[in-house]
């Protein structure tokens, strides 16, 4: 059962009660993330995330990570490019207790000085170990330039030169712009009440105030082109994308069943092209991801140097072969059976849900039954497949990450 409270302070609290567990998963949902930074402030979403976990007023490092590990579930964060989200999943009756600690990670973090330090070497050492991850690197020099000078193709780490001077000041003025109480969601899914969950963070929360005005965030631009970036590897990595849907845009369910067919699983047609039909990559793909006011859609892969070409003109003709006819029949109805198996499966798992809750919340401001997303994938059609290819799949609307040795290739595959 769904249930939904807002605070007095406009901070948002959804549950799901599922009494069949017996555990419950929670999320402090902050709609903030990279794409809410300046150039200067690049970094400083994750930083924050990074600090809470450093000690609070109450709890230092050591006794948040023998706290969460007495619980025996699992307690954790992340930062994306517009939302900042602390979790955990342990058992219904430690309720109380993840609840008091979640919100003091989130309300009462000291920042101190000597453990910015500390954190800020583990951080870069994570932006190295993403620049020695082809497969990463590649899609992060992706969004750099597809879309360029706007926040939201930053690096969610940011970059090394802005996380090696921030102070403690900069993580206090940064975090009294960005975490306001009407941008908090605190979901939560599996054995509890909505009241119960409302008695616990209510006292605490309801005393979360930020006077600051909001920033609004600057709306995306698109720069589509070849990137080329060399580098001594063995292998070619390709990011190929394009501007999809927002998250609210009533082709969702079109744009999802295109993508599953496309890359999105072992029987789609780039898998069985590219790997199985001509053996030119081992792994190749595609996805999509979806955001307030834009999307992406992309194609990855890794490739011999030799087989660059092939493997582009392959890309091009699965896209120019989407646009010029109808899917069929059989493989759409094997992605929307692939599609509903999926969100049932993922129905049985708490985290999950406490993820598609706070999601919807966040999207659409409201829940949305797991019957009502089948119902939309089930009503996708051919044609709505086509038309949509045919005004995504435009050549001049593509952008084109090429990581590896490289001496120019690639620019064919923007002619669609």
């Amino acid at each position: 059962m769904y249930q939904k409270s807002i605070l007095p302070n406009g901070i948002r609290i959804v549950t799901e009660e599922l009494p069949h567990f017996h555990s419950v998963a929670v999320g402090f949902w902050l709609m903030v993330g990279s794409r809410d930074e300046r150039q200067e402030e690049q970094g400083l979403s994750h930083f924050l995330e990074h600090m809470a976990f450093k000690g609070t007023i109450r709890r230092d490092a050591l006794t948040i990570a023998r706290e969460a590990d007495q619980l025996g579930g699992t307690v954790n964060a992340f930062t994306t490019k517009e939302n900042t989200c602390f979790h955990a999943r342990v058992l219904a009756e430690h309720l109380p207790r993840i609840i008091d600690l979640l919100s003091d990670l989130v309300l009462n973090p000291l920042y101190r000085a000597e453990d910015l330090e500390r954190e800020r070497q583990v951080i870069l050492e994570e932006i190295a170990a993403q620049d020695d991850n082809p497969e990463d690197l590649v899609q992060v020099q992706f969004a750099r330039h597809f879309w360029k000078d706007n926040p939201f193709g930053w690096s969610i780490l940011g970059e090394v030169e802005a996380v090696s001077r921030f102070r403690r000041e900069d993580l206090l003025a940064y975090r009294r712009t960005a975490y306001r109480p009407e941008r908090l969601v605190v979901a939560a899914a599996g054995r509890l009440t909505h009241q119960e969950l409302v008695d616990l963070v209510g006292p605490t929360l309801e005393n979360f105030t930020n006077g600051t005005p909001a920033r609004p965030r600057v709306p995306v631009d698109t720069h589509p082109g070849v990137y080329v970036l060399p580098r001594d590897l063995e292998q070619v990595h390709v990011c190929l994308g394009t501007e999809g849907l927002a998250a609210d845009d009533g082709r969702r369910f079109t744009a999802t069943v295109l993508n599953i067919i496309l890359g999105g699983n072992m029987s789609s047609r780039l898998v069985q092209v590219v790997r199985e039909q001509l053996g030119l990559a081992y792994s190749i793909y595609s996805f999509l991801g979806f955001f307030s006011d834009t999307g992406i859609l992309e194609v990855c892969a890794g490739v011999n140097p030799k087989n660059l070409p092939a493997l582009l003109e392959a890309i091009r003709g699965e896209l120019r072969r989407m646009k010029a006819e109808p899917v069929t029949s059989l493989e759409l109805k094997d992605a929307q059976d692939y599609l509903k198996g999926s969100i049932y499966l993922h129905a049985e798992d708490v985290e999950q849900r406490m993820l598609r809750l706070a999601k919807n919340e966040i999207h659409f401001g409201r829940y949305i039954p797991l019957e009502e997303v089948i119902e939309g994938l089930l009503k996708v059609t051919p044609e709505d497949i086509q038309t949509l290819a045919r005004e995504l799949f435009q050549g001049g609307n593509w952008g084109l990450a090429l990581l590896g040795p490289l001496n120019g290739q690639g620019s064919v595959l923007l002619d669609f």
